[in-house]
Parts: structure tokens; sequence; C-alpha cells
């Protein structure tokens, strides 16, 4: 079973839209985490029939390590604003049947969808990803989905916007098998929460401290075993 996670934060313009474009093309679990939001997102949801919890406010990586918690299978989430494709959500569930992450790989940008500044600097961010991690995949893409067992092993931390970017080095670091699927990106509706200065520091950040976040993990883990080994040793 896959659990659909929609991360809100005062997104009554799209949430309605967007929760009866899910129904249409699949029947699987809804779950909004939702950011406090102050325009009735929640209200709007729950009308609708689909459960609603909350974040600690904190940001778009708490909503979804808060709502990785609260479900037990595995999931796809994507933002309720109207900027992905919502008919691919049965390509994604298909694919996650076969590897540990998919990617929304966005290869097109509809008009108005990404200001000039903004796609200067998906494009610096990708590339950068790629040099530091030897993988072409979108760090940023914002439709994923993961199994339950790649997030138990990611063990992730960030609260902000470099929720993706930790994701996505994660992957890569713990060799996870990792499907990328072509989409559009879409123009949103409302207004945006991402700051280019404070949430790309962000996402510049994350790609650093995990480029090695594999190879630290599996130190620990060696000291541990040796530990454990000479512990057992000691009691022969």
């Amino acid at each position: 079973m896959v659990v659909i996670i929609l991360p809100t934060k005062n997104e009554s313009e799209s949430i309605r839209e967007t929760i009866d474009r899910i129904r249409s093309v699949c029947s699987d679990q809804i779950v909004v985490v939702d950011g406090h939001s102050t325009d009735g997102t929640a209200d709007i949801a729950r009308e609708m029939g689909v459960q609603v919890i909350f974040d600690n406010n904190k940001g778009k990586g708490d909503a979804l390590r808060v709502a990785f918690d609260y479900v037990d299978d595995d999931v796809l989430f994507l933002d309720a604003d109207g900027t992905y494709p919502v008919e691919q959500i049965p390509e994604f569930i298909d694919a996650l049947e076969g590897c540990d992450v998919v990617i929304g790989e966005r290869v097109e940008f509809t008009d108005g969808s990404l200001p000039l500044l903004l796609r200067i600097g998906d494009r610096a961010s990708r590339t950068m990803f790629r040099m530091l991690y030897g993988a072409r995949l979108d760090n940023l893409s914002g439709f994923r989905g993961i199994s339950r067992d790649a997030i138990s092993r990611m063990r992730l931390e960030s609260d902000g916007f470099g929720i993706e970017t930790e994701i996505t080095a994660k992957a890569v670091r713990l060799g996870l098998r990792i499907k990328k699927i072509p989409i559009a990106y879409l123009v949103r509706r409302g207004r945006s929460k991402f700051s280019p200065v404070r949430d790309g520091v962000a996402v510049v950040c994350a790609m650093v401290r995990y480029r090695f976040w594999g190879t630290e993990n599996q130190m620990l883990i060696c000291r541990k075993t040796k530990g454990m080994k000479r512990d057992s040793d000691e009691h022969r």
C-alpha cells in the first residue's frame, strides 16, 4: 500500500482541486500534513474526508518527517499547489514496486512556472549535485515516492526546503535503487513559500553535509560491529 502525503501551508486555493484530481486517478489513502494554515486549508481537507495531521511549524522538511512517522507504508508526496502533474501518480506507484526512491525529474517548465532567477538557481543546484555525488538527479523536485525501508535507513533530519536534497543525497550514498520519471513543472496556485536566499543556502548546506554521510555511517557501523565482536571474544 502507498500513502499519498500532501504537505500544506495556506493552500486553500488549490487543496480541493488537488484532492479531487488525486482521487480521479487512484484510490490510495491521502494524508494532509498541515503547517498550521490560517486560511482554512485543513478544514477543507477534513470536509473532503481526508486525514489531517499537523507539523511542528518548522518547515517542509519537518512536515514530511512528521508524516513519515505517522504512516507505516510506502509513501508518495507532492506539493498541493498545482505545480506537479497529479495524473502521473499511478506511474509513480507502479515504479515504487521495483525501486526504493522515485523522483519526478522536471524536464519541462511551463511558462511562468519558475522565474528566471530560480531557473538559474535550479540549474546550478543540479550541476553542484552532479559534481558532488556523480549522479544526474533532480535534487529539488517535490514529487517523489519512497519505500518504507528507505525512509527507515535514511534517518532524515532536515526541517526546511533542504529535505528533497537530503533524500536525494542519502539515496545515492546508501546505494538505493532510484528511478527517474520525466514530469512537467506547472504554474502554482497561491503564493510561494520558497525564499531564494534562505532556502537556497539550506539546499547547498544539505548537499555538502550529506556528501560523506554514507561513509560516516558505514564507519560507525564498523566500529559498533568491532566492539560487539570484542565483547563476544572476551566472554568466550
